[in-house]
């Protein structure tokens, strides 16, 4: 086993739109042409040809395709690759990622001219330049990484077991084991927010489930979600996704 799992080529169409989704396992997405415009974890990000983007288990995340639309190489890794990642400091279940490179684009090219001989070799050749791709951004991963402390990644578990728990600085301070500067100065230099940052974007990413998935009322969800009332929920939704509940749940 090469580590490569369901590597394919993907193509959008011209202006084309993906609503919010979410997948079971981690991602990596390697643009080839085109260009298209991403929001995730409260994030708008835009990407061209030769990004290599990262996308953790369980992100919600929707796409909106440039007027050429977009080609895209996809694969995610084995649980034995990710632990190698992992021991080179490259961890996959934090925040996105992304590298930028030329040389990325065309090793992107090499792959979708691999797959398309659709031969006994072809996904043995393409699953091997994916692993080039991982070499040659290794050490922007690990830049990008660092290597998140055990006690702070502690934090983030705590967060994710129940987000709708009420929880102050002070509580996660003691999960840490640290004080409560330390612990707000780290968070931030490691995932590029606060902790209250973080924690409501979980709880507006289990709320849009809620909201795609179900038709229950706006009020039953925010309480569930951890909000205090259908304002606080408007509030903290417009911050994540610049629109209201409501808004957000006609469109899907």
């Amino acid at each position: 086993m090469s580590g490569i799992v369901d590597l394919h080529v993907s193509e959008y169409r011209p202006g084309g739109r993906m609503g919010e989704h979410r997948h079971d396992e981690a991602w990596f997405c390697l643009v080839v042409d085109g260009t298209y415009e991403e929001s995730i974890l409260g994030m708008r990000n835009e990407h061209g040809p030769g990004d290599l983007l990262f996308c953790p288990a369980g992100a919600t995340h929707g796409q909106r395709f440039g007027s050429e639309g977009a080609r895209k190489v996809i694969f995610h890794p084995d649980d034995t690759l990710a632990g190698l990642l992992a021991e080179h400091r490259a961890r996959l279940d934090g925040r996105p990622l992304m590298h930028r490179s030329a040389s990325l684009q065309a090793m992107g090219r090499r792959i979708v001219q691999a797959l398309a001989i659709d031969d006994d070799h072809a996904t043995l050749s393409a699953e091997a330049l994916a692993l080039d791709v991982l070499a040659e951004t290794g050490r922007g991963l690990a830049e990008l990484t660092v290597m998140e402390p055990g006690w702070l990644r502690r934090v983030r578990e705590y967060l994710h077991e129940d987000p709708a728990r009420d929880t102050t600085l002070a509580d996660l301070a003691t999960v840490a084991g640290r004080h409560p500067v330390h612990l707000a100065r780290s968070f931030r230099l490691f995932h590029h927010c606060t902790p209250g940052d973080y924690l409501r974007r979980l709880r507006v990413e289990r709320a849009a489930h809620l909201l795609r998935t179900t038709k229950r009322p706006l009020l039953d969800i925010a309480l569930e979600c951890g909000f205090a009332g259908a304002a606080q929920f408007s509030r903290s939704f417009r911050a994540v996704h610049a629109t209201t509940p409501t808004a957000w749940r006609k469109a899907c």
